[in-house]
């Protein structure tokens, strides 16, 4: 039995689970958004230790759990009944409910919830990146406008901003990505501080982005690149064109080495693939999307990761 831990919203996991049909295979899916409706059953006693969780009409013994798919944070929606204290007393409650139920070591976790908290940190996964020894861009993060200028400044090929955490920005109307973007010195004022820490890198010089998507021990590669100058190809106004590729064996072997040292068995690396061949550390993300590599490229993917939660019978 496979457990899926993600939102209402996750058209990923939409995508797996219509193969998971075709091939008949148990699974249920939780949405973060669905824990608070959701009926739970757990008890110890001489007899042992039984977990169960009931949505509507659906349920699952956890105990036939054997791997888990964790996609998205377990985050209860608030009760809007509830006063505002009590509502955020009981999301937490639910919050910590759910997570104790399901988190159990004996199953195979892709990722284990631990494992993505930490690794989700873009400046640890700069340390790591260079632990195993890949070449990562000049770095520097501040809040003071003076040093980032003098950052900028420096950089002859030119400066990039990213946020530090996930890109998204909501106000009272609608989320927002931020994305990746050209910063100059003039950017930032002299003498004077941002309310928000700035992360700045050097912009290398680019042929291709790359995404290496590891899935346990398969390895899916893909080029993108564009007609025009780009920054970020996830920017949905820029047109893209993917390619099959291919990192080397080298550069594969730093990259288990990094998701050893992170705790992973799934993970989508980003890099940039200079003019020359070498290939630059960008990013690593522990719950990466992936559905698209298979849809334009025919990628496995959902044959490898059927595999890994299943085997190879599956």
């Amino acid at each position: 039995m496979l457990l899926i831990l993600t939102s209402d919203k996750d058209l990923t996991a939409d995508f797996l689970i219509v193969e998971l049909i075709n091939r008949n295979l148990p699974y249920f899916r939780l949405n973060a958004e669905d824990s608070t409706a959701a009926d739970f059953g757990f008890s110890v006693s001489e007899n042992g230790v039984r977990s169960e969780l009931v949505l509507g009409q659906r349920s699952v013994q956890l105990d036939d759990v054997t791997a888990v798919w964790y996609r998205r944070a377990i985050q209860p929606s608030p009760i809007p009944e509830l006063p505002p204290a009590e509502r955020v007393f009981v999301a937490g409650e639910l919050r910590h409910l759910t997570t104790g139920l399901v988190l159990n070591p004996d199953v195979t976790w892709v990722n284990p919830i631990d494992s993505v908290y930490v690794a989700e940190h873009k400046l640890y996964q700069l340390r790591m990146a260079r632990q195993v020894g890949f070449r990562v861009p000049r770095t520097l993060v501040s809040r003071d406008a003076t040093v980032l200028r003098k950052f900028a400044e420096e950089n002859s090929t030119g400066t990039i901003c990213k946020p530090i955490f996930h890109g998204m920005f909501a106000d009272e109307s609608a989320c927002y990505s931020v994305y990746t973007r050209r910063v100059t010195p003039d950017s930032f004022g002299a003498n004077s501080t941002t309310s928000c820490p700035v992360l700045l890198q050097e912009e290398v010089p680019r042929k291709a982005d790359v995404r290496a998507t590891f899935i346990g021990p398969n390895c899916f590669v893909a080029d993108i690149t564009s007609d025009s100058d780009i920054i970020d190809w996830r920017d949905p106004s820029v047109a893209v064109h993917y390619a099959e590729s291919s990192i080397g064996n080298d550069v594969q072997a730093k990259c288990r080495a990094m998701l050893s040292k992170l705790g992973l068995l799934y993970g989508a690396f980003d890099f940039l693939r200079t003019p020359d061949g070498d290939l630059v550390f960008l990013e690593i993300n522990p719950t990466g999307e992936w559905a698209w590599l298979e849809d334009r490229l025919g990628f496995p993917m959902r044959h490898a990761f059927i595999e890994l939660f299943f085997g190879a019978s599956a």
